[in-house]
């Protein structure tokens, strides 16, 4: 919690993205392209924002989502998940449109083998939807806007407009998505994001040094970015300095759906909460570990816990950073 005229309270947030159904396969024996895989299925309510809301909420955060959804089953499962965790649901509702869907294929080890997002709903998340008096005033009575690349270019612009000096934080979704932040990116105070994404926003190659990668977001106009490289830690970009950061070691690797979105939303936490840039990114990113690791599903860890993970992560190292004519 932060303190606020000699008492304590909790950051308020408005998040807007994707909340929808994440379908998840695992394959229960080593996963064969091409071919029938024998594993379970399940179904829980997801997306990036919601799955970094969750993370806010559980830390104390307040919150009020808007998301599309249908008049179907899918949107149901939505409404109820945000009920059952307390988040304020702002829902912009289609009753002749299925809810948007994400599926993915994971192998035995818990890795991403494909993902099948069927989203096109959020497409009608225009800026005149947020124009809505309840939308407004929640935007009012929030100290920060989170947003994902679910949201139309259009929508980017005219909530970093709308945010009226506040804190705006963004998650970049999929390489295909997040090049809908480019132009928004000079006005985000923090943009957390996966090494494809970032590839996919910069145009670089796929092999880039994640040193190019990140100084050609700076280059763009990026000015704090976590970069995550799957078990390779991530690289924290902060006001023109860059640094390694690995994570902890993970005893097992369950499920990686989610953990970029759980990272976004402690660190968010964090720094509405007062901690700086880097510390806010390592609590975010051992969050992101205990994510992965655990068979607690979807019920996540304390700070208490988050913040001993941290501790045990390895001191970050200094990587350098290119002027633009020196990218490599």
């Amino acid at each position: 919690m932060n303190e606020r005229d000699g008492h304590q309270s909790a950051p308020r947030v408005f998040a807007a993205g994707g909340a929808h159904v994440d379908r998840r396969g695992r394959a229960s024996h080593s996963f064969v392209l091409g071919a029938s895989n024998p594993g379970a299925m399940g179904e829980t309510a997801g997306g990036a924002v919601f799955n970094a809301a969750r993370a806010l909420r559980r830390l104390g955060a307040a919150i009020t989502l808007v998301s599309a959804r249908g008049g179907d089953r899918d949107g149901e499962t939505v409404r109820d998940a945000l009920a059952a965790l307390d988040l304020g649901d702002g829902a912009l509702t289609w009753l002749d449109r299925r809810t948007p869907s994400y599926t993915a294929i994971l192998d035995e080890h818990g890795d991403l083998v494909a993902g099948l997002a069927d989203m096109a709903l959020y497409d009608l998340m225009q800026p005149r939807v947020f124009r809505r008096r309840h939308i407004r005033e929640a935007i009012a009575a929030s100290e920060a806007l989170l947003i994902d690349a679910n949201l139309p270019v259009a929508t980017i612009e005219h909530l970093t407009e709308a945010a009226g000096g506040r804190s705006v934080m963004a998650i970049g979704v999929s390489p295909a998505k997040v090049g809908r932040l480019a132009t928004a990116l000079p006005r985000l105070d923090a943009l957390f994001l996966s090494r494809a994404e970032a590839v996919g926003l910069t145009g670089l190659a796929e092999n880039a040094a994640i040193e190019s990668v990140t100084t050609a977001l700076a280059a763009a106009g990026c000015r704090r970015a976590v970069v995550t490289d799957g078990p390779r830690g991530a690289a924290i970009l902060e006001a023109g300095t860059l640094v390694r950061q690995e994570p902890v070691a993970l005893s097992a690797l369950r499920d990686v759906t989610g953990a970029g979105d759980t990272l976004a939303g402690v660190a968010c936490f964090a720094l509405l909460t007062g901690r700086s840039f880097r510390d806010a990114a390592r609590l975010g990113m051992a969050a992101a570990s205990l994510h992965v690791a655990a068979e607690r599903g979807e019920d996540g860890a304390d700070l208490a816990e988050i913040a001993a993970t941290a501790a045990r992560m390895p001191t970050a190292r200094s990587l350098p950073i290119f002027q633009p004519s020196e990218t490599p």
